[in-house]
């Protein structure tokens, strides 16, 4: 694993969690689904500037259209739905909790489908690691509920799960930024029509300053200056080893949570974090150690 990816993806995940607990205080003031339209309309034109400024092309295979569909859906259309849905009807904490079990989805999608071979010490490493993150939210502690959003971030960590394995095979021939653009605008068709109604009819007079560079936050670093590094990443590293990353995104939004929401970490929540980075470690630094070899080599004398 080389060090500059691993860079990489902790700032993607400082600039998630960031937006988890912006996002959730910008919702006092903006409509979530307007919110969610506005971001859309702005980013594809971003997009495709910033793609043309860096000298490529927006060249789009036919035989790859089907993929590309399915891959703006599960990236950007139908998640930003359960998203930003399912935040607005529960904490900053539990949407990014359970958008964390995306990893989860992603492990088992690529070992159904064989794209990867995901050996016993990274189930063991992913498993440890949700376990960190449920103590840090104080689910061993009987303070854990089901909610309406945190139905919606559930369904919406299953549908995310498909775009990191979808994009893994649409990296062979088409660069990041492109990737991104491309799915980018297939999924602003699919959002911007839910949040047109709230957008028009939206109060903008009650909407202060620190709400709008909160909105331009979301527009520029949650997708446009994090996505392209993603599906980088998962170029480099495979997309069940780089979603694990995303454990560390609840760490990000509780301990932000604390100056932006006025929180309270507590000591569940401390421990909830340090298994949740054990987990990381066993689940990136083990990937090519198989448990099954290891103990084969160790008993091979005694079977004989």
């Amino acid at each position: 694993m080389r060090l500059r990816v691993v860079l990489a993806l902790l700032y993607v995940v400082l600039a998630w969690g960031l937006n988890t607990v912006l996002v959730k205080v910008a919702f006092g003031q903006i409509d979530p689904l307007a919110l969610m339209a506005l971001r859309f309309i702005v980013m594809p034109p971003l997009a495709i500037g910033l793609l043309l400024a860096s000298g490529a092309r927006l060249r789009v295979e036919r035989q790859d259209i089907p993929l590309l569909l399915a891959c703006g859906a599960c990236g950007y259309g139908a998640y930003q739905y359960f998203w930003v849905l399912g935040l607005a009807h529960t904490t900053a904490f539990a949407s990014a909790l359970l958008s964390s079990l995306a990893p989860v989805f992603t492990l088992v999608i690529v070992a159904l489908l064989k794209q990867e071979r995901v050996r016993a010490l990274r189930w063991a490493g992913a498993v440890l690691a949700l376990a960190g993150v449920a103590l840090f939210e104080g689910a061993f502690s009987g303070k854990a509920t089901l909610r309406l959003g945190d139905a919606l971030t559930l369904c919406g960590a299953a549908i995310f799960a498909g775009y990191n394995v979808i994009s893994a095979r649409l990296l062979a021939r088409y660069p990041p930024l492109s990737l991104v653009t491309i799915t980018l605008c297939i999924g602003a068709v699919m959002v911007v029509p839910g949040g047109v109604w709230s957008l028009i009819h939206m109060d903008y007079a009650r909407i202060s300053w620190q709400t709008w560079a909160i909105c331009l936050y979301a527009i520029l670093f949650p997708i446009l200056l994090t996505y392209p590094v993603w599906v980088w990443a998962i170029g480099q590293m495979g997309a069940a080893r780089v979603s694990l990353f995303s454990y560390f995104v609840p760490i990000v939004a509780g301990l932000l949570s604390l100056p932006l929401l006025h929180a309270t970490i507590t000591p569940y929540e401390v421990a909830g974090s340090l298994v949740c980075i054990v987990g990381m470690v066993v689940a990136t630094a083990f990937a090519r150690f198989s448990l099954t070899e290891w103990w084969t080599s160790r008993t091979i004398g005694i079977e004989r």
